[in-house]
């Protein structure tokens, strides 16, 4: 009986390991994007921090290299387009449309469309003083884009 005993301790210790491999695993990187969006319908007037959050959970996934879920490249693009950073709000709208497939037709004309506004808007673009996009150091300008 004492023979079987270590056996049956190894065979207890190899199933609890095989167990705590087997977490579940999302297929994206959601970060705590449910409740920064339940915080922005909370606090509808606070879109700076929206903005931000929104910003730190893109980041956070393209650092990591998980993959980005669906809509939130757009999510983000639509929350700069708000914001009055349409440049931004393009390259997001893109990056969705390259992602995502399936969301190419209407990615297309929210590209289409922003880029009209862009043209026929007189002055400086709004915005103010909003928190720099996702991933970007303040004042220099992102690799790529040349101005």
């Amino acid at each position: 009986m004492t023979a079987r005993r270590p056996s049956l301790l190894l065979l207890a210790a190899l199933a609890a390991t095989a167990a705590a491999g087997c977490a579940p695993r999302t297929a994206y990187l959601w970060g705590d994007y449910d409740s920064v969006l339940y915080a922005h319908y909370a606090n509808p007037q606070n879109s700076e921090r929206y903005l931000e959050r929104l910003g730190q959970i893109v980041q956070k996934a393209e650092v990591e290299k998980d993959r980005m879920p669906p809509g939130l490249y757009a999510e983000y693009g639509y929350a700069l387009f708000e914001a009055g950073r349409l440049d931004e709000a393009i390259t997001y709208y893109k990056r969705e449309r390259e992602e995502w497939e399936e969301s190419r037709v209407f990615m297309d004309k929210m590209i289409r469309n922003t880029q009209r506004l862009k043209e026929n808007r007189p002055g400086p673009p709004p915005g103010g003083n909003l928190p720099p996009p996702a991933g970007a150091t303040p004042g220099i300008a992102p690799a790529g884009e040349a101005k």
